[in-house]
């Protein structure tokens, strides 16, 4: 009877043990969560500016395209990219 009394004792500190040991864990899965949530966010975003980016690098080159040629293809060009742009 006397090794139960001793016993409690331990398994209630053993206990509170678990206990802040598995707290500390989940908070450093949540971390770690959060961490991995943020970095696919950005990749989005890097998307987005690359696609926007290629996107004005297309309307440069078409504008270098359209001020190298002579007046008649140029008359012609604009009014093609108007017709694109209507149909759009």
């Amino acid at each position: 009877m006397n090794s139960v009394g001793v016993l409690i004792p331990i398994l209630g500190i053993l206990c509170g043990l678990a206990a802040i040991i598995g707290s500390h864990l989940l908070k450093a899965q949540k971390l770690k969560l959060d961490m991995m949530r943020e970095q696919r966010g950005s990749d989005a975003a890097n998307g987005e500016v690359v696609a926007e980016l290629q996107r004005l690098k297309d309307r440069v080159a078409v504008l270098e395209r359209l001020m190298t040629d002579d007046d008649r293809k140029l008359a012609g060009e604009i009014e093609r990219l108007r017709s694109d742009d209507l149909r759009r």
